[in-house]
This record gives structure tokens, sequence and C-alpha cells, in this order.
């Protein structure tokens, strides 16, 4: 064990640096994360070469994202708890390899394609995406801090940078090698190419993968550093003074929060966390939201390219939209990471479900053309991942920090059982009715309710709810 006193080597400062687990997480939601969002442009070339209707490979990318949210509370408690971040994220993404490798294999057997995308590539996505990285990225800095929102806003970005990255040298990849030689590239560490021009892209990926399972190092499990310590006491006789004057149900809830040590938010044990957060319609209600967004993601990254081709939109441009989603949600990403610091994270989620539904209204009634599919891609990009960092925050605000990353986890779920129907129920209703029209109806009716839900959660920390609780048993 090393001494107190003893200076620590450069290699354990860049463990417990939160600026290289920041580096770290953005890299892997880079890579991980870009790389599944690329699933789309497959649906058309493969839909095509093997004769299976759409609602074939909708089943494939609905079982990943349903099975991604199921194994993703094991996989985050198994780290949180086991064996650590780092070695989970690191084996997940080995994998994750596997199933492209399996798709390759897959030839025209419907069956094992949806084996390797729904089961194998699902359940590796459980383990290196957000729960995970951000989790073990907000042990770095002070619980509830604005560092530690900020921080949450940027390393969920990359994800969507990688979304924008990745979608073209996909596309790329498809004219060039054709989809099976493509989920090879994406899951290989070695360069297989056909001409310069593709080395390039291929070589430069195999790079990033090499990057990707070592930089898992850097996202060890570390104690939470606790809450910013409470204020001086001079300051406490001027807030206790103004107090006085005002309502103290106007309080703000955040400034609270702000102040309150970690200890006094968190439940004592994993038991006691879960059996609050099952118990709680705040909890539910956060769920139930995030459910919206994954229903909104799944259905857009999965079948949007399609949508476009159908009503005539060049296939190039159609591949680009979700990289421009992917783009913008950078900016939205960081943005809402932000506001949380300076709304409660309830109205910015409100916020963000009103111009969603503002959009698609707009893609919908409006004649479609390239004007407004930029305009649609542009906008809607603020707003693709901009869910997760106030998500993050709201579920931290309310239950603390310290089994932050298991509860994230189970709210996931929710969102990816949002995306299983978001995917497969727009590849079945294209099937019967060879439009999209009824998906793009039901997104806004998810979009209203995705406002009804957050409403009605409450803010109230839940070492407010236990005291209240313990009153009444003691009464």
């Amino acid at each position: 064990m090393q001494e107190q006193n003893e200076p620590m080597s450069l290699n354990q400062r860049l463990i417990r640096s939160p600026v290289m687990a920041c580096v770290a997480g953005c890299a892997i939601l880079w890579v991980s994360f870009g790389i599944r969002q690329t699933f789309g442009v497959f649906l058309i070339p493969i839909t095509t070469e093997t004769g299976w209707p759409r609602s074939t490979y909708s089943i494939a990318a609905a079982l990943l994202q349903l099975l991604w949210g199921f194994s993703q509370p094991f996989l985050v408690f198994l780290a949180e708890r086991k064996v650590g971040f780092g070695k989970t994220i690191f084996v997940s993404s080995i994998i994750y390899a596997v199933g492209c490798f399996i798709l390759y294999a897959s030839g025209k057997s419907a069956g094992l394609f949806v084996f390797a995308m729904g089961a194998v590539i699902g359940i590796s996505a459980g383990g290196n995406s957000f729960p995970n990285v951000l989790a073990s990225v907000g042990r770095r800095f002070p619980q509830g801090s604005k560092h530690q929102s900020i921080a949450f806003g940027i390393v969920s970005s990359f994800g969507s940078f990688g979304q924008c990255c990745f979608l073209p040298i996909a596309r790329a990849f498809l004219i060039s090698i054709g989809w099976r030689m493509t989920f090879i590239v994406f899951g290989a560490s070695f360069c297989y190419t056909y001409n310069a021009y593709l080395s390039v892209f291929t070589g430069l990926h195999c790079v990033f993968m090499v990057a990707l399972s070592p930089l898992a190092y850097y996202l060890q499990t570390l104690p939470p550093i606790p809450a910013l310590p409470q204020k001086n006491d001079e300051e406490e006789i001027v807030i206790d003074e103004k107090k006085q004057n005002i309502n103290q149900a106007e309080v703000s809830q955040q400034e609270e929060v702000q102040y309150r040590p970690l200890e006094d938010i968190s439940a004592p044990d994993i038991k006691t966390a879960l059996k609050e957060a099952f118990t709680s319609s705040t909890f539910i209600f956060i769920t139930l939201g995030f459910s919206v967004c994954g229903f909104h993601i799944a259905f857009l990254s999965t079948h949007l390219p399609a949508y476009l081709q159908d009503n005539g939109i060049n296939s190039s441009l159609a591949a680009w939209t979700i990289s421009i989603l992917g783009l913008g949600s950078m900016i939205g990403t960081i943005s809402t990471g932000y506001l949380s610091t300076i709304f409660l994270p309830k109205y910015v989620l409100m916020g963000i479900y009103g111009l969603r539904a503002i959009l698609i209204v707009i893609i919908v009634f409006i004649p479609i053309s390239v004007t407004t599919v930029m305009v649609f891609s542009v906008f809607f990009g603020f707003l693709w991942l901009s869910t997760v960092p106030p998500t993050t925050k709201f579920v931290g605000d309310v239950f603390g920090h310290k089994y932050l990353g298991t509860l994230t986890s189970i709210t996931f779920v929710g969102h990816q059982i949002g995306s299983f129907m978001g995917a497969y129920i727009g590849g079945v209703v294209y099937d019967k009715t060879h439009s999209y029209n009824r998906m793009w109806y039901g997104s806004i009716a998810m979009a209203a309710f995705g406002i009804a839900v957050n409403f009605l959660a409450a803010v109230e920390p839940m070492n407010k709810v236990r005291a209240r609780r313990q009153v009444k048993i003691e009464n």
C-alpha cells in the first residue's frame, strides 16, 4: 500500500486525472457509438441483395437496441461493484468485434444475421456505452458540481461526433467493398483494402480500434469525489436572513442540491437505492421520458436514409443527413449540459421534446426537398443526444451520485425499449403500408408524451423523502 506522503507516479496521476478520463471517454464513445449509428445506411443495400423485407432488418436493429438496454444495468453493476469500469469496457469492445465478424459470415441467413447484430453486438454495446463511461468520468469531479455537468455534456458530444465521422466512411465502404466487408472493417484490427483511397480510411479506422481498448485503462473505478463543501457561516447567515422573507417553497431545488454532501442524497447501499428508484414516481417518469428519446433516435437512424431515398433524395445525401444530425448533436449535448446547471433538468428535457415535435411536423407536412432535409437535419441534430446530460443530472440531483451508473443504466433500459419500438415498428409499418407516415405521426405523439411525463416528475431529493418517511414512522 502506498505511503500517504509518497508522491504518485505519472501513471497514477493519469488514472486519477479528470482531463485524461474525459479524453478516454470521448475517444471510446466516438468509436463505439459512432459505428453503431451507421447501421441505418445498410438497410437498403442488405435488403436489396438478400431479398429480405425491411421488417427483417428492422428486427435485427431493434433487438440490438433492446438487448443493449437490458444488458446495460447488469454490465454497469458488474463494472460499478465488481470488476471495474475499465475492464468491462475493454471486454465489451472485443465482443463487439466478434459480432461484426459473424455479420460478415451470415450470408443470406436471416437468423444468423439477427443473432449477430441483435444479440452479440447488442449485448456488447451495453458495456461501452454512456452509463459506464459517464459514471467513470463523473467520479473524477466534485459530485453535483457545474464542472461535472459540463464534462457529461462534452464527453456525450463525442458520441455524436463519431456518428458524424463514421457515416460518410460507411457510405464510402459500401460503394467500394460492399456491406459484408464493411462490417469486417468495422470489427477488425487489420487493414483489408482495394484501393489507395480506401486504404487511408481503413488504416485510420484500425488505429482508432486499436486505441479504443487501452484507453479503457484510464476509466478505472475510483471513489467519487465528495460534493463541494457547504457555504461558510457568513454566507449561511445572509442566506438564512433572505429566506425568512420569502416562501420556502420558492427556494431553488438546484441550489440546495449543489451544496448538499453526497452522502445526504445517495442511498446507503445498492439495495436501498434500487428500492427507492423502483418505488419512486419521479424515477419512473424520468425513464418513460427517456424512452421517447430512444423511439425518435432509433426510428430516424434506422429508417431516415431509406425514407429520404423513397422520396427521391440522393442516397449519398440521405446518408449524410445522419452525419449532420451527429454534428449538430455535439453542440446540443454540450449546450444542454451547461443549461442543466442553470435550469432544472426537467425543464431542459421538456424544451427538447417540444422542439422535436415542431421539427417532425416540418418534415411531415412540408414537401421533401434538399432544403427541408438540411434544415431538419441541422436543427434536429441539436436535439439528437442532448437528452443524455440533463437526464444524467436529473437522476443525480434526486438520487445522488453514489450509484449513478446503475440508476442511469436502468433509465437507459427504458430508452432502449423505446428504441426497439422505433426501429422495429418502423419496418413493420413500411412493409404493410409502403409509407412511413404513421410513424411520423406516432413520433409527434411520443414527443408530447415526453413533455408530459417530465412535467410530472418531481425534483425533491431522496434525502428529504427519507426524512419525511422517518417522521411518519416515528409518529
